[in-house]
C-alpha cells in the first residue's frame, strides 16, 4: 500500500499575512535576506506535482527565466481557460473533488504554489495535510492576503521552526 500523497502550501508571507502586492508582484520577498534555501529544493525532491491558480501561472510565466516547473505535471485552476498548454493543464472543476482525484493517483506529494484566492478555496475545503510558511520581516498593510475572514477552524501541529538570516519558517502539518 502506497502512501498517500499530501497537499503541501510551502509560501512566502509578510507578518501581516500577505503573499503579494496587489499586482502579484514579491520584490519584498525577493530582497528578503535568507540563509540556505529555505526548504525549497528538499520540497522539490518531495514533490512531482504542482498545482496553482492562473494569476499565480501568469506571473511565473512573466519572469524572464525558463519556466521552472517544467518537470512537473502542472495543474492550472482556471475560469477563462481549458485544455493545455506546453506546460500545464487547466483545470475548471470543483477543487475539492479534483484534488481528493489527483491524491488517489500514485506519486509524489503535491506542491499547492498559490495564489490567494486557490489557496482559500483549498482553506475552505481543508485540503491542505502541510504548511510551509517563510514569513519575512515586513508588514505591507495591503497586498493579495493569504487568509480571509471565512469561517474556518483547522487545527495543526508545529512541527519545525527554524530561522533562515531574516525568514522565519514554520513547518505545520494537519492533526
Amino acid at each position: 500500500m502506497s502512501k498517500q500523497r499530501n497537499i503541501i502550501l510551502y509560501i512566502g508571507t509578510s507578518i501581516d499575512g500577505y503573499i503579494a502586492n496587489d499586482d502579484g508582484t514579491l520584490e519584498w520577498l525577493e530582497t528578503t535576506e535568507v540563509e540556505g534555501d529555505s526548504g525549497y529544493n528538499s520540497l522539490l525532491e518531495r514533490i512531482d506535482t504542482v498545482v496553482m491558480g492562473k494569476g499565480t501561472y501568469d506571473v511565473i510565466r512573466g519572469f524572464d527565466i525558463d519556466y521552472p516547473y517544467s518537470t512537473y505535471k502542472n495543474y492550472v485552476f482556471s475560469n477563462s481557460l481549458s485544455g493545455s498548454d506546453e506546460y500545464a493543464q487547466f483545470i475548471n472543476e470543483d477543487v475539492k473533488t479534483f484534488v481528493n482525484n489527483l491524491k488517489q493517483k500514485p506519486g509524489k506529494d503535491i506542491w499547492l504554489i498559490g495564489g490567494g484566492h486557490l489557496a482559500r478555496e483549498f482553506f475552505k475545503e481543508n485540503l491542505i495535510d502541510e504548511f510551509q510558511l517563510a514569513i519575512a520581516p515586513i508588514v505591507l498593510g495591503k497586498g493579495i492576503s493569504l487568509y480571509t475572514g471565512d469561517d474556518i477552524t483547522q487545527n495543526y501541529s508545529l512541527t519545525k521552526v527554524e530561522k533562515l538570516g531574516q525568514l522565519a519558517m514554520l513547518h505545520y502539518i494537519k492533526k
